[in-house]
């Protein structure tokens, strides 16, 4: 996340140092928060950065000077904190934000899902539902799984599967469901829960099945293998094996 602030700081600079050295007119301020809006957009294209991003790099400055002059009313920002309850909804209690999976990512999971070639897939946390849903339309035969607890994401989740018979969205906590009925499960939340992750992983999957987790390790279980696609973070591959009480094998060389 700190990109998106280093990409404000320079388009800011770009803009603003700019027009202090007079190489563009400047109608208004609110022309220059406008611009820098624009110049924003077009560095986070430059280096790839997530398509849900734009938006916020277009208003980010021009909001923060509206609000700096009083421009909004004061209804908007109850609004804007009940929005963001319904998008974030108990992070503060799980400590997992809305993080969304990188396009190379989700490239190199659906690679990993054609060759692993499970009955089953299940997402712990699916937020919009955007990793269920393209992996459900490349792999048809596959019944994909979600849970989430936030309802706008939820929501959005459940509007881009409305098409997708072998996809399903849950209005649900994952830590409520077995994960015993499931081939292949994926995990992108955040350090807080990966220790009870890992254990709920021993606990319930059955041998032979597996957890992929986005980032972040599970703490004193060595991951099976570790998948890296440029520009993003790992993929960390954990085997259930044995007779389902969670013996986790060393790392492949």
């Amino acid at each position: 996340m700190y990109r998106f602030f280093v990409i404000q700081g320079v388009s800011a600079i770009l803009v603003f140092g700019g027009s202090k050295l007079g190489l563009w007119p400047v109608p208004s301020l609110a022309f220059l928060t406008l611009f820098q809006g624009v110049v924003a957009v077009v560095l986070t294209l430059l280096v790839k950065g997530p398509r849900w991003w734009l938006p916020l790099q277009f208003l980010f400055l021009p909001a923060l000077w509206a609000m700096a002059r009083g421009a909004i009313p004061a209804g908007w920002y109850g609004a804007g904190f009940v929005v963001l309850g319904l998008v974030y909804w108990n992070t503060f209690q799980s400590r997992v934000p809305l993080y969304l999976t990188h396009r190379e990512t989700l490239a190199e999971l659906d690679r990993l899902v054609r060759e692993m070639a499970p009955r089953s897939f299940v997402d712990l946390g699916c937020g919009t539902g955007t990793v269920l849903c393209i992996l459900a339309a490349h792999h048809p035969d596959i019944r994909f799984v979600g849970y989430e607890v936030a309802p706008i994401p939820w929501l959005i989740g459940k509007w881009k599967a409305r098409a997708l018979p072998n996809c399903t969205l849950h209005r649900k906590s994952f830590w409520n469901i077995s994960l015993s009925e499931f081939d292949l499960a994926y995990a992108f939340l955040s350090p807080v829960p990966m220790p009870a992750l890992g254990q709920k992983m021993i606990r319930e999957m059955r041998s032979g099945t597996s957890l992929i987790s986005n980032t972040f390790k599970m703490p004193g279980m060595l991951p099976h293998s570790i998948f890296l696609t440029e520009g993003t973070m790992p993929l960390y591959l954990y085997r259930q094996e044995g007779n389902g009480h969670g013996r986790i094998p060393p790392a492949c060389s």
